[in-house]
């Protein structure tokens, strides 16, 4: 998903803050969880959202949710969002703000897509295939995906590995449906 140029800015200026104070992850679970709450919780996103409710209101809500469980920085961050009506940029922010935690300590996230689970030594060896080839530390989040068949399609940033059986499939469709074969060669008496 591209992350807009807003929510960059944001996450590139808590990014610095985490940094300076090194609680990098410590900001990134807290983030990622109060992400969570906005894109799942409908109610609470409809009140932050609620154009009768005022920007003060919505900041007390902020106290009384998150004081104590998130650190300050994630709620200043939020009432920043609130007063400045971007509070619908969190997911994004939370997204690149992993981004540039990721290229800080030189991590590489990729996805798995299979039909069926992998075992764990497969995707031992994916993650240290993937991890030789681009020197990085590689973080799987594998998916299971019916549709492809058999095979494995492999997401990195924006390379996409597909050796699914599916893809396989489409392929030679393709060239039975674009190949012109005429009717006296291929059928000999």
């Amino acid at each position: 998903m591209a992350v807009n140029d807003v929510a960059r800015v944001y996450a590139n200026s808590l990014f610095d803050i985490a940094k300076d104070k090194n609680i990098l992850q410590q900001v990134e679970e807290e983030l990622k969880a109060v992400s969570q709450v906005v894109t799942e919780e409908d109610e609470f996103r409809r009140y932050l959202n609620a154009p009768g409710i005022t920007i003060e209101s919505k900041k007390e809500f902020l106290d009384k949710v998150f004081e104590g469980k998130v650190s300050e920085y994630i709620v200043n961050l939020l009432k920043l969002l609130i007063d400045n009506s971007r509070q619908t940029s969190i997911a994004d922010i939370y997204e690149a703000f992993v981004e540039y935690n990721d290229n800080a300590n030189n991590r590489q996230r990729i996805t798995v897509i299979s039909q069926s689970s992998l075992d764990s030594s497969l995707l031992d060896k994916i993650k240290s295939e993937v991890g030789k080839k681009f020197g990085k530390e590689v973080i799987i989040t594998e998916q299971v995906d019916a549709s492809i068949l058999g095979g494995i399609i492999i997401k990195i940033g924006d390379i996409v590995i597909d050796g699914s059986l599916a893809k396989g499939l489409k392929n030679i469709r393709s060239n039975l449906l674009n190949s012109k074969v005429r009717s006296e060669v291929a059928y000999e008496d």
